[in-house]
């Protein structure tokens, strides 16, 4: 009987005490580690998303669905279990709601916070967080975040995410995508009025771009860099840097080439305007940038030394670059008066006529 008591009494002090463990173990995915920056807002947010998120996401299996299943919550608050997630860090296991976790929608956030270089630290390791935590960001997001890049001049995190496609889930192969970042190529270009460094980053980015596709299916269909947008951007950033710094020469005839591989792609171009019926913003936008790069790819290469030499190309670089021309045209007149100002691709085509 005494036995029996001293048992019982043993049971209850148990469960009035609090038990820690800690587990060690090597976890699959990479919890992503974030650089400190000057803006607690964004240092919160990085926070928030990495305890409440990424490395959960990051733990095993087991570990993670003990912190979803309500079965075990008050197990995790009466015995909480600590877990080492690096050499230096451990997480103590919580109990955590699927309704509680941060959602796709809330990313932006975080990419609007971004301002200072110091900031844009963070990207890759956040959308390698949020790929790795299974949270695909939607095609526009992407085309938000291409175009704040661009704004900030950190395009080459963008290609840094390209690389990493199996850790960040942005694949070039969506043109949707694609034609986004060339056309934030055009711009550099463009503001720094297709001449200096500008133009040089931007053609290496470009080329930079091409070889990441190169590892694609070589199939027009489905592989970008037989798109006329891109070799017209190709074209337009030789032929600036041919201008500025060989004098107008083509040295090694790259402009030549980029020429003649996109009169050969031209069939593959969208110029037709859309019907005023059916006019989408993003859809105006997208055929604008196309038809943009492909005009002044097309200007530019007229001034290069040795096109008037080949009499067949400049024949067909000059009714292109008329025919483009008037396709930019008839595309602006198509665009409905109360909805210009949501196409923001709209000064650069006047700029490209103006030529």
């Amino acid at each position: 009987m005494a036995q029996f008591a001293m048992s019982r009494a043993f049971r209850l002090s148990r469960q009035s005490m609090t038990f820690s463990q800690t587990r060690s173990f090597a976890s699959k995915p990479v919890i992503p580690t974030f650089t400190p920056t000057a803006s607690d807002e964004l240092n919160q947010a990085l926070e928030h998303w990495r305890q409440d998120l990424f490395i959960p996401f990051g733990l095993p299996k087991r570990q993670r669905t003990s912190m979803f299943k309500e079965k075990h919550a008050r197990r995790l608050e009466d015995e909480p279990i600590t877990v080492k997630i690096s050499e230096t860090e451990e997480y103590t296991l919580r109990p955590l709601s699927p309704s509680s976790l941060p959602k796709s929608k809330e990313a932006v956030n975080v990419f609007r916070l971004m301002e200072a270089a110091n900031d844009y630290k963070n990207l890759v390791p956040f959308m390698t967080g949020l790929w790795s935590s299974q949270m695909a960001i939607s095609p526009a997001r992407w085309q938000y975040l291409i175009r704040k890049t661009g704004n900030a001049g950190k395009l080459s995190l963008i290609l840094d995410c390209a690389r990493r496609e199996n850790q960040t889930g942005l694949s070039l192969e969506n043109n949707y995508h694609t034609q986004r970042l060339f056309f934030e190529f055009h711009c550099m270009a463009h503001k720094a009025g297709f001449k200096g460094d500008q133009v040089q980053k931007a053609l290496k980015m470009a080329k930079g771009a091409v070889d990441i596709m190169d590892s694609y299916a070589p199939s027009p269909a489905t592989n970008p860099k037989y798109q006329p947008y891109v070799i017209a951007t190709l074209l337009e950033l030789s032929a600036a840097r041919a201008l500025e710094e060989a004098g107008g020469k083509d040295q090694n005839n790259e402009v030549l080439n980029y020429a003649r591989k996109l009169i050969a792609s031209w069939p593959l171009g969208e110029f037709k305007p859309i019907p005023k019926n059916q006019f989408d913003v993003e859809l105006v936008n997208q055929q604008l940038m196309g038809s943009i790069a492909a005009c002044k790819g097309l200007q530019l290469s007229l001034s290069i030394h040795g096109l008037a030499v080949d009499k067949a190309l400049h024949a067909a670089v000059t009714a292109r670059l008329s025919e483009v021309k008037k396709a930019i045209t008839a595309q602006l007149k198509a665009i409905p008066e109360e909805s210009a100002s949501k196409v923001a691709s709209i000064e650069f085509a006047q700029a490209v006529l103006q030529k």
